[in-house]
């Protein structure tokens, strides 16, 4: 097989643009095999380690090209099908009627600022084709390339999302058909109706993506890990055994429970969700060194074959920044908090949303 086409779907807004953030709605290619890169990073540092960084740069070079190695084996094309945009401010007052806040609290990077209009979005429901294809001539290897790319696929349409605020529910993709599949590797498209039966779903797909990588040099990671890896000692996936009608119920639920518990602690301890925390004032809560650190916790929704909606989890547990780095509020250090504060916000998540189910056995 030389090829693999998938229709795909945005089930929740999807805020992606070109070089201006706020311009025009805009999916290109070099988006999505950015998003791409990172799953396979993700998935290839869970079975060969975090710890010989040049082993993984070459793995993932070895599907998606580098400036050392040439151009990817893989080819990407996209078209997109049905489309349709909507605002910020759309999102958040459905039909201009009802205000959400849980949503804006979620997507509040897209509001529209002092100097700044609001963002827009591809709209639920908006379409796109994706052929991953292998380049001509580019050898033996490129059907385990293509299986590694279509790995990749598999994790982004089921456990992460594209654009901006995709940590929080944003630019879920999920594929609605797909005309084949290289060997025996999990279908892209929901099977489940039950969050029950999508767990079982997720495990049995987890097991067969990771015995793709090569294990002839597998190795743990450390823990916490370097950086986001998946692999069950450092990363946690889960969902609320909940069907909701909408993907505006389920994010409007999820996001009023996380705004309630973060106000509940000082920032300090919010650092662990993601960095910058930029206040009011003004002032600016980074790292020393690092001013960013994108959000260990990845919230996304699932679309059932039942048409019902799931809540996903992904917690990945990652140094928050670099070893002996400290953050700084302003201008003074502080210290950098764990991870504790996310598995606290899980069990608010359980009060008030519904039974937890983690992923295990993968």
């Amino acid at each position: 097989m030389d090829s693999v086409r998938a229709r795909l779907e945005a089930v929740t807004p999807l805020f992606l643009a070109g070089a201006d953030p706020r311009g025009k709605v805009e999916l290109r290619v070099p988006s999505i095999r950015g998003v791409l890169r990172f799953w396979l990073r993700a998935l290839l540092g869970g079975v060969l380690g975090d710890s010989n960084l040049d082993t993984l740069r070459q793995a993932e070079a070895s599907v998606f090209g580098s400036t050392d190695t040439g151009a990817s084996p893989v080819v990407l094309r996209l078209v997109e099908e049905e489309t349709g945009n909507v605002s910020f401010s759309n999102i958040v007052r459905r039909e201009g009627k009802h205000y959400s806040p849980g949503i804006a609290y979620l997507f509040f990077a897209a509001r529209s600022t002092r100097d700044e209009p609001e963002r827009q979005a591809f709209a639920p429901g908006t379409r796109f084709r994706l052929e991953l294809g292998t380049r001509p001539g580019s050898g033996d290897s490129a059907g385990q390339a293509l299986k590694l790319a279509y790995a990749s696929l598999w994790l982004l349409t089921h456990l992460g999302g594209l654009g901006t605020r995709s940590r929080r529910g944003a630019g879920g993709l999920q594929a609605i058909h797909e005309d084949a599949r290289p060997g025996d590797l999990p279908s892209l498209v929901i099977s489940s109706k039950e969050p029950t039966q999508l767990r079982t779903e997720f495990a049995e797909a987890l097991k067969r993506l990771r015995s793709l990588v090569s294990t002839s040099r597998s190795a743990n990671p450390s823990s916490p890990s370097r950086f986001d890896v998946l692999h069950p000692a450092v990363c946690t996936i889960g969902l609320v055994n909940k069907l909701f009608d909408s993907w505006h119920t389920a994010l409007e639920a999820a996001g009023k429970t996380m705004q309630q518990f973060r106000s509940r602690h000082n920032p300090v301890h919010r650092a662990a969700f993601g960095l910058p925390i930029v206040f009011r004032s003004r002032a600016r809560l980074a790292g020393e060194i690092h001013r960013r650190r994108a959000s260990p916790l990845l919230l996304r929704l699932i679309r059932l074959s039942g048409e019902k909606y799931v809540l996903v989890f992904t917690v990945f547990r990652a140094h928050l920044l670099a070893k002996g780095e400290n953050l700084k509020l302003q201008g003074r250090p502080a210290i950098v908090p764990d991870l504790t504060i996310i598995e606290d916000f899980l069990k608010d998540l359980e009060e008030k949303a519904g039974p937890l189910l983690e992923v295990t056995g993968w």
